[in-house]
């Protein structure tokens, strides 16, 4: 075993180093970060049976309970299909509310702030 002095951002730490291949040093090999991977990650795709808003009328919805954190779109404003329309968090996770279809929006019914109820229209499309 070893002492030695290490420095992180100006700060000194002593720690102690053991060598495995010393007798008397420990045997498990488990390694302390995974192994970084040889290819990066492909971005994840939205399968086309994935949930959506409920669409009742030309209202979107809320899929459930929550808090409004922000709003994307006006009354008049044309949008695009999967175009942004708010942000609701539930349950600690942002959840993003698309226009299931190009249209024009008639109306906002909520702002950012607003605690909004399972099933309680968020905007209607026309």
């Amino acid at each position: 075993m070893k002492k030695l002095k290490i420095t992180v951002e100006g700060k000194a730490y002593e720690v102690t180093v053991e060598r495995m291949d010393e007798p008397g040093g420990t045997s498990s090999p488990a390694p302390l970060a995974a192994p970084a991977p040889s290819q990066p990650a492909a971005p994840v795709k939205r399968a086309d049976s994935s949930p959506r808003p409920p669409i009742k009328a030309g209202s979107i919805t809320s899929p459930m309970a929550g808090v409004v954190l922000s709003v994307d779109v006006t009354d008049g404003e044309d949008v695009e299909q999967e175009q942004l329309l708010l942000v609701l968090e539930a349950m600690k996770m942002e959840n993003q509310i698309i226009a299931p279809a190009p249209a024009k929006v008639a109306k906002v019914h909520v702002k950012a702030g607003e605690s909004v109820a399972e099933g309680q229209v968020l905007v209607e499309l026309e």
